[in-house]
């Protein structure tokens, strides 16, 4: 049984892979495995068998052929950490992303977290490692902060670039082009992303996959299967009952 790491601005899952068909998420994806070599696919059909892999935000990639014990952090590309992520230049090929995560074949990490803490720990690792040749982050337009601080919470109301421009004080234009130059993908995959990171947290806490994407934003239960796996390459209900969902301690 795998484990999924799941808290504010964290999604880890750590245990056995397996193949997945093609997705992209707005995240860059860092996947170590301790096993076996996991072979990936970009879009253009070209693969790579590798230990380690970094998939940059929004390319398309599926798992091959996956491995019985694998570490894969999500890393929102809008954070800071994301940002100096972005400096590396990684491409949308299958070689580069086995390329990228060379550096993480000798960090140490030999054994799948448990706890929390043990995943935390992990993560440090995996980011120092990774950003040890990464550049300077750019800086995030103050429109663009405002709008990342705003749209959790405003998942429930009108989310249309025409009714959030004005918010933060922008044209439509404007902030379009804005969003996807700094964060580096456009708004509507994000606010999809937000969406499946609502229904998952009600999922982590026993609510049905109809309520869950109800919660979420989504149409119906069919709407949600459709965008989880678009994003991960799998459906929700293929991970449910295989998985143990971790979550972060109480304060």
């Amino acid at each position: 049984m795998g484990r999924v790491f799941f808290g504010p601005r964290r999604l880890m899952y750590a245990g056995p892979l397996a193949p997945t068909d093609p997705h992209a998420h707005p995240t860059f994806q860092v996947l170590l495995s301790l096993d076996a070599p996991v072979r990936l696919r970009d879009a253009r059909q070209q693969e790579v068998e590798c230990q380690a892999a970094v998939v940059p935000p929004d390319a398309e990639h599926a798992i091959v052929e996956g491995t019985l014990a694998a570490v894969l952090l999500h890393v929102p590309a809008e954070d800071l950490v994301g940002r100096r992520l972005a400096t590396l230049g990684i491409g949308v090929d299958a070689a580069s992303w086995g390329a990228a995560g060379e550096r993480l074949r000798a960090c140490g990490i030999g054994r799948l977290p448990v706890r929390w803490a043990e995943a935390e720990a992990q993560t440090q690792v995996l980011l120092r490692e990774l950003q040890a040749d990464a550049g300077v982050a750019k800086p995030t337009h103050p429109a663009v902060k405002k709008l990342l601080r705003l749209l959790p919470e405003a998942l429930d109301e009108d989310v249309r670039l025409a009714t959030l421009a004005p918010r933060v004080g922008l044209s439509v234009g404007r902030l379009s082009h804005l969003f996807s130059a700094q964060v580096g993908f456009p708004l509507r995959p994000y606010i999809l992303w937000l969406r499946l990171h609502r229904a998952a947290e009600h999922l982590q806490q026993g609510a049905s996959l109809t309520e869950a994407a109800h919660a979420a934003g989504f149409t119906d239960s069919a709407h949600l299967n459709h965008a989880f796996r678009r994003t991960f390459g799998l459906k929700p209900s293929e991970i449910a009952g295989v998985v143990e969902w971790v979550r972060p301690p109480s304060r």
